[in-house]
């Protein structure tokens, strides 16, 4: 009575005390489960389980939001391959409850909530039930056919999991409405079964391969993840100084809007100048001596930065497009990094992009300053960093995958 008390003043509904209590029940039916089932337990193999707890602890810190809002790491094929050539109990222990553990421990989350009771259900009868089906084939890890039989004990996995996790606590805890859930599966289906199939090659040349076989999938799957997160690594842009940031702006929009490697090596330059002549700027006397002096193309861009895009700027009222791309990629670039670099009001991406927004189509071209929004949407932006330094244009991986890394915390 008391902890009903408790939840209804913590604002919890009905329903999701409902999906408390019956991931609770799910959980605490693991224990007759497994006297029931009696599966197999390597405990023996206290090295490989150690071996793959770590993976999994690597994998777990470096999770990728899918576009649903659900996680995805490596310990989908981790599991598979636990279970394959430990047992479903000792898998359970290295997949989820080491990972979780430490996570506890170095601070980065509670042990104790809702969320992790839930994974403990869905991990805890995902593999038990993949184990029960590599068990019921008689084949052996190594053995002919066995991929058959793993990759089926994979696809097993990622239903039950599904089934038991999120599906349940999307519901009933979190309050998402059922056909919202639903698509959650289809949108992590492709990665859960390239992963399920790549543990199931892991588990099966680990009898022939040994530690190789974790080394190799170790290098395909885990620390690619791991190598992304670390480059997703977030840095204020209010340390940096105003030519720097203008600099990183710059090139981001030169990305987003297609420049090539030539054509931003040019662009470069012409930020440099444009600084270097920052001074000059709407006038025409020195700007006509600075010409003369540096009659490159490149000084002669730098030169039009000042102009607006409805001709009302400066030095010669260009208007629209006939100014050149790369002096309008520099206004834009210069004005966002004042505006949050050192030295300036220190805003936050979203309300820099919103005086951005406020001058495009009179000052800023709204193509380049669009370009900025997409900069953005790429970029780990959070309450704890709201105008971090972009980084994550320049990874060479497909724009639907940039912007999940984004999501990552």
């Amino acid at each position: 009575m008391n902890r009903a008390v408790s939840l209804r003043h913590l604002g919890v509904t009905p329903r999701a005390r409902f999906g408390l209590g019956l991931h609770a029940v799910v959980a605490a039916a693991l224990v007759p489960a497994h006297i029931l089932f009696q599966p197999t337990a390597g405990w023996e193999h206290s090295g490989l389980i150690a071996l793959l707890a770590a993976l999994a602890v690597i994998a777990f810190r470096h999770s990728v939001p899918l576009p649903s809002g659900i996680t995805f790491d490596a310990r989908v094929a981790l599991a598979l391959i636990a279970v394959a050539l430990v047992g479903p109990l000792p898998a359970l222990v290295a997949v989820f409850v080491v990972p979780v553990t430490v996570n506890a421990l170095s601070g980065r989350e509670r042990l104790l909530r809702a969320g992790n009771l839930a994974n403990l259900a869905a991990y805890g009868w995902y593999t038990l039930a993949g184990g029960l089906v590599i068990a019921a084939s008689g084949s052996e890890p190594g053995s002919a056919g066995a991929f058959g039989v793993l990759a089926a004990a994979g696809c097993l996995q990622l239903i039950v999991n599904f089934a038991v996790g999120p599906l349940v606590y999307a519901t009933l805890w979190v309050g998402h409405p059922l056909r919202s859930v639903a698509r959650m599966f289809p949108d992590g289906l492709p990665a859960g079964v390239a992963m399920t199939t790549l543990g199931a090659l892991t588990a099966l040349l680990y009898p022939h391969l040994g530690l190789l076989a974790l080394g190799l999938f170790a290098l395909v799957a885990v620390v690619p993840q791991s190598a992304l997160t670390f480059a997703a690594r977030t840095r204020p842009v209010a340390q940096l100084d105003p030519l720097t940031a203008t600099r990183r702006y710059a090139h981001a929009l030169a990305l987003h809007l297609g420049l090539n490697r030539t054509e931003r090596r040019h662009l470069a330059r012409v930020t440099q100048l444009a600084f270097a002549r920052r001074a000059e700027a709407g006038d025409p006397i020195a700007y006509a001596r600075q010409t003369l002096r540096d009659p490159s193309r490149a000084s002669w861009e730098a030169g039009h930065v000042g102009e607006w895009w409805n001709g009302g700027g400066g030095p010669a009222g260009l208007r629209g497009p006939v100014t050149p791309m790369t002096a309008r990629i520099v206004a834009v670039a210069d004005t966002w990094s004042a505006l949050t670099a050192r030295g300036g009001p220190r805003l936050s991406h979203a309300d820099a992009l919103e005086e951005l927004e406020n001058a495009a189509g009179t000052r800023f071209d709204p193509r380049v300053v669009q370009a900025a929004y997409a900069v953005v949407a790429e970029e780990r932006v959070s309450e704890r960093e709201p105008a971090p330094v972009p980084r994550l244009h320049a990874l060479r991986v497909p724009a639907p995958l940039r912007r999940a890394i984004a999501l990552a915390e």
